[in-house]
């Protein structure tokens, strides 16, 4: 998996994932949220799920500020098909793939990028936002 940032939508399986999100909608976004199970997170598995997040968390008024031009339109003409236990998933998977069975957590920690574990916060906490 190529990665040019830490920031969900900076890295090839993500981008190559909006084609599934064009195609599947909603259904893409809660096969990427399953993909960081409770096993094991490979890297690609867990940037699917940071970008699945990442729209759910834009579906529910808390969008990343540089959302690449195709998400927000999704999100613009999709979005109420995200559903709060969507957004629960979501958080449930941005806390796996930032715990300590994920390869994604292991690559950025060793490379000592503190921006990557301040994004994954900051989406969680998007997250917890829109489910209060």
């Amino acid at each position: 998996m190529g990665a040019w940032g830490y920031l969900p939508f900076e890295n090839d399986a993500a981008l190559d994932w909006l084609e599934d999100l064009e195609a599947d909608g909603a259904d893409a976004v809660r096969q990427a949220l399953a993909k960081a199970g409770d096993r094991y997170v490979e890297a690609s598995e867990g940037a699917l799920a940071l970008a699945a997040a990442e729209v759910a968390a834009a579906t529910q008024g808390n969008p990343l500020g540089n959302l690449p031009e195709g998400v927000a339109d999704w999100v613009s003409a999709h979005g109420p098909e995200i559903t709060a236990e969507d957004v629960e998933m979501a958080l449930e998977a941005v806390e796996r793939v930032a715990g300590d069975r994920s390869e994604l957590a292991e690559l950025w920690d060793g490379a000592a990028e503190p921006g990557w574990r301040e994004s994954v916060a900051d989406l969680a906490g998007r997250l917890r936002l829109a489910l209060e």
